[in-house]
């Protein structure tokens, strides 16, 4: 079976791949991808305790070798049945599609510590594992600090992805889609719900702005139609990742 890691990887450049190509099959594949590790709490927990491992940083490697152990723990005490079939079913999600291998060595440590029992034969390559977790975490990000620059995001929600990938393969996709993947990957609630509220805004006024430049009538009752539309609507997390790129793709077509 192929690895959690691998595959959360494989969505994310997926998600922004749907919004740079504006690919609606491949935004509805990463919402299935997503609201199946809502809908389960054995996915959700892994899902954060992968996150945990690879995003989390540390000073002090005592601490940080504490935070792999109890992280490892987590894991292992999760449904094993809801996460193969979770797996499995990811999998036919990204049917014909190349599964990410870029940090696979990472998540090879992470299945070892959770698939291998401690025995005195195991022991020593437990702890190169759990060391080898630990280097990642110790790491200094001076890359974040040239990429913050250059696109203008705090640090605190760049997610692994992108740093990665936006000084080369996304270095020339507009500030408004980079909001969206951000807040697609790493955002929270209540960073949904303002970047929500925005882009309605910068919709409306560019609806207001058409308004104003037009005088065919038929051309103003459709956009006064759409604009009572948005009007009406509000926030629904349920619904946000296709709210927001409809959103997005409205606005860029103004």
């Amino acid at each position: 079976m192929e690895n959690f890691g691998n595959i959360k990887d494989t969505f994310n450049n997926l998600v922004v791949e749907s919004v740079t190509k504006k690919d609606k099959n491949k935004k509805n594949i990463f919402s299935k991808y997503l609201n199946t590790i809502k809908g389960n709490k054995n996915l959700t927990e892994q899902f954060l305790i992968y996150r945990n491992l690879q995003n989390t940083k540390f000073d002090d490697r005592t601490e940080a070798k504490e935070y792999v152990k109890e992280n490892i723990k987590l894991l292992k005490n999760l449904n094993k049945k809801d996460l193969r079939e979770g797996n499995e079913y990811f999998l036919q999600l990204l049917e014909g599609k190349e599964i990410t291998k870029e940090n696979d060595s990472f998540y090879q440590n992470i299945k070892y510590l959770v698939d291998t029992k401690k025995t005195s034969s195991t022991l020593l390559k437990i702890n190169e594992s759990i060391n080898n977790i630990v280097d990642k975490m110790l790491e200094k990000e001076e890359v974040v600090e040239t990429i913050t620059e250059k696109i203008d995001l705090p640090t605190s929600v760049l997610t692994n992805l992108l740093v990665n990938k936006f000084n080369s393969k996304y270095s020339d996709i507009s500030e408004s889609d980079k909001e969206i993947i951000k807040t697609i990957l790493n955002g929270t609630d209540e960073d949904k719900e303002n970047i929500y509220t925005k882009l309605k805004r910068e919709c409306i006024d560019g609806i207001d702005l058409k308004l104003n430049e037009t005088s065919d009538l038929e051309i103003k009752d459709k956009l006064l139609k759409v604009k009572d539309k948005l009007l009406n609507s509000v926030y629904n997390k349920e619904t946000f990742n296709s709210d927001i790129t409809k959103f997005n793709d409205l606005k860029e077509s103004i």
